[in-house]
C-alpha cells in the first residue's frame, strides 16, 4: 500500500512539473510554421537557456492551489476569482485577449457567469484555456472518472461557455486521470484510451475529432499528418486531440513526445504542456530530464503547489488505509 501511495504521489508531481516544462518549452515556437525536428531537438535536449511558462502554468497553478485548499472540491466563485487575481497580478503571461478581456471584467466585478457567456458574441470561448489547466482535477486520487469529468467542467465553466471548450477540459482531465492510472510501461491501447473519452464529452464534433487520434498513432503519423488531421490551434477541439496523439505516439518517451508535440507547430506552448501533464501523470517525476527542471524559471512555484497537490493525494491514501 505504501508503494502505491507514493507512486500516486510521484506521479502528481510528474504531471504538473512536465506540463509546466511543456509550456515553457513549446513557447518560443508558438505560431511559427512547424520547426524543423533537429532545432526542436537542440532546443529541448541540448540548450541550457532559461524559459520561462506561460497562462497556461500560471492557471495551472491557481487551479492545483484552489484544490489542495479546498481537499479536492470547487467552488467555481472563488475560482473565478483567483483566476482573475492571476491575471491581474502578472498579466504579460501570455493571456489571450478573449482571457484578458474575461478577467479584466471580472477585476471589475462582473459576474463570472455573465462575462464568460457574453464572450465571443454570446457563443462563449472555444479555445483551449479551460483544458491547458485542468490536469489537476485528473491527479486527484480515488474519483471515478465521471467526478473527475463533472469537476473538470465545473473549472471550465468560469471562463469558457462554448460546450466545445468544456468538452476539452473534461476529455483532457480524464486523459490525465488514465494516465496516472496507467502501469508504467505497458503498451496503452490508444483505441480503448479514446474510447473511454468519449464517454465522457457531450457534443459529437469533439467525439469526432477525438476518434481520429488512434489511427493517426497506429500509422506512426508525422506531425504534418497529425496536424492535418485534428489541427494544432487555440481550439479546444484541435488541442487536446493533438496533445492526445503526441502522447499516445510514444507515452514511454517524455522527451520524444513533448518533441512531437512542438513540433505540430501552431499553439505550440499549450498543447506541449497538455502532452507533458499526460506524459508525467503515466512516467512520474522519474522522467524529468534534469536539465529541464533546471532551466524553468518559477521552478520552486511550480515544485511547491506540485508537492501540496502530491500531499493531498498522500493524505486521502492514508486515510483510506485508516
Amino acid at each position: 500500500m505504501l508503494r502505491a501511495r507514493l507512486s500516486w504521489s510521484h506521479r502528481v508531481r510528474g504531471s504538473m512539473v512536465l506540463a509546466a516544462c511543456g509550456d515553457a518549452l513549446g513557447a518560443p515556437f508558438e505560431g511559427r510554421e512547424p520547426a524543423d525536428r533537429a532545432e526542436i531537438d537542440d532546443w529541448i535536449n541540448q540548450s541550457t537557456q532559461l524559459v520561462r511558462f506561460t497562462d497556461d502554468t500560471a492557471s495551472t497553478l491557481v487551479v492545483a492551489d484552489h484544490l489542495t485548499r479546498r481537499r479536492g472540491t470547487v467552488n467555481e466563485d472563488e475560482l473565478a476569482d483567483e483566476l482573475a487575481r492571476e491575471w491581474a497580478r502578472d498579466p504579460e503571461r501570455g493571456y489571450g485577449h478573449g482571457a484578458a478581456q474575461l478577467y479584466a471584467e471580472l477585476a471589475r466585478g462582473v459576474p463570472w457567469r455573465r462575462a464568460a457567456a457574453e464572450l465571443f458574441d454570446g457563443q462563449g470561448s472555444f479555445g483551449n484555456g479551460a483544458a491547458m489547466r485542468v490536469a489537476p482535477i485528473g491527479l486527484l486520487p480515488g474519483l471515478a472518472l465521471d467526478a473527475v469529468a463533472g469537476r473538470a467542467r465545473r473549472t471550465a465553466a468560469v471562463t469558457h461557455q462554448h460546450p466545445q471548450a468544456v468538452d476539452g477540459a473534461a476529455a483532457q482531465a480524464v486523459a490525465t486521470a488514465l494516465a496516472a492510472l496507467s502501469v508504467q510501461d505497458t503498451p496503452l491501447d490508444a483505441e480503448w484510451m479514446v474510447a473511454t473519452l468519449c464517454e465522457h464529452v457531450h457534443t459529437a464534433e469533439f467525439r469526432s475529432a477525438l476518434r481520429r487520434v488512434p489511427a493517426l498513432v497506429a500509422q506512426g503519423a508525422h506531425t504534418t499528418d497529425v496536424a492535418g488531421a485534428v489541427g494544432n490551434g487555440v481550439a479546444a477541439i484541435q488541442a487536446v486531440p493533438a496533445a492526445l496523439a503526441a502522447f499516445l505516439r510514444q507515452p514511454d518517451d517524455t522527451p520524444a513526445a513533448v518533441g512531437f508535440a512542438i513540433g505540430l507547430g501552431g499553439d505550440t506552448d499549450t498543447i506541449a504542456s497538455m502532452t507533458g501533464a499526460l506524459c508525467g501523470a503515466r512516467r512520474a517525476e522519474k522522467d524529468l530530464p534534469v536539465m529541464w527542471g533546471l532551466r524553468l524559471e518559477g521552478a520552486a512555484r511550480v515544485w511547491t503547489a506540485a508537492s501540496a497537490l502530491a500531499e493531498l493525494a498522500a493524505t486521502a491514501a492514508g486515510t483510506r488505509r485508516g
